[in-house]
């Protein structure tokens, strides 16, 4: 299937590990030109060569960021500008907040996790949507997780602080789709990464379980009784990122393996 992504620009948040890399490579194979953002240079600079050769003739850069910093969104986008003089698609990401349960935390922690967690995806948006409305075409795609619509026990930062990002994405949604651009959220459950390794080891101190067994308890709570795989995740982003997806909006997709219990 023919996305139409050749030379569309894309910026990845995250993108040095996980989930953020996968996609920029599914981007970037798909003949995205991508702006690879993350805190660590090093490890971005050696994303980008990885991508480089899984994708031969790949159009990369990489931007070293901290994304919790209030300029950090300008400089993102400008980089964008600068490189390629234009942006097409937005995929938001940044690493989950500290667990935690409700009557535990301060409030130094709940304003970190809405600093992470929320407030960089308004920031994004705030700079990135005018210049989609340039060319009149614009996806934005915001990496959240299933907790938004299943609570996790322990994690309760992370699961509000991205609740909102819903709400703040169906209302930009609403408010762009005129201009051919699209705001969907992508929810992964339990995809096999390094942060769900430290999640999941984190959990089973916290609950008083085996480290060494909890990602196979996990992969067990998913129907399809496996993890997810990156890539999984990136085809999604893809398709949602390309011109066929031109007709949806103000959606939150699982990819979980079934493992959302929800009816609606």
């Amino acid at each position: 299937m023919e996305l139409g992504l050749k030379e569309r620009v894309a910026v990845v948040c995250g993108a040095s590990q996980g989930m953020g890399r996968a996609i920029a490579t599914g981007l970037a194979a798909e003949g995205a030109r991508v702006l690879l953002c993350a805190r660590s240079g090093e490890r971005l600079a050696q994303a980008q060569a990885d991508i480089e050769v899984q994708v031969p003739g790949a159009n990369l850069a990489h931007l070293a960021v901290d994304l919790t910093q209030a300029s950090a969104a300008a400089e993102v986008v400008e980089a964008a500008r600068t490189h390629w003089g234009r942006l097409d698609v937005l995929v938001t990401n940044t690493g989950g907040p500290p667990p935690g349960q409700p009557l535990d935390l301060d409030d130094e922690k709940y304003l970190l996790a809405y600093q992470q967690n929320f407030m960089n995806v308004v920031r994004l948006c705030r700079q990135a949507v005018p210049l989609m409305r340039e060319h009149q075409y614009g996806r934005v795609i915001n990496l959240l997780a299933l907790s938004v619509r299943q609570i996790e026990d322990n994690l309760v930062l992370s699961s509000i602080s991205r609740s909102g990002v819903v709400a703040y994405a169906r209302y930009l949604a609403e408010q762009v789709a005129a201009e051919g651009i699209t705001v969907n959220n992508v929810l992964p459950g339990s995809i096999h990464t390094e942060r769900l390794e430290q999640v999941s080891h984190m959990q089973a101190e916290h609950f008083g379980r085996d480290p060494a067994r909890e990602i196979g308890l996990r992969a067990q709570r998913v129907p399809m009784k496996r993890l997810g795989e990156p890539r999984e995740m990136a085809d999604l982003v893809a398709f949602l990122a390309s011109e066929r997806a031109g007709f949806l909006t103000g959606l939150s997709i699982p990819v979980d393996g079934g493992q959302l219990r929800s009816v609606l």
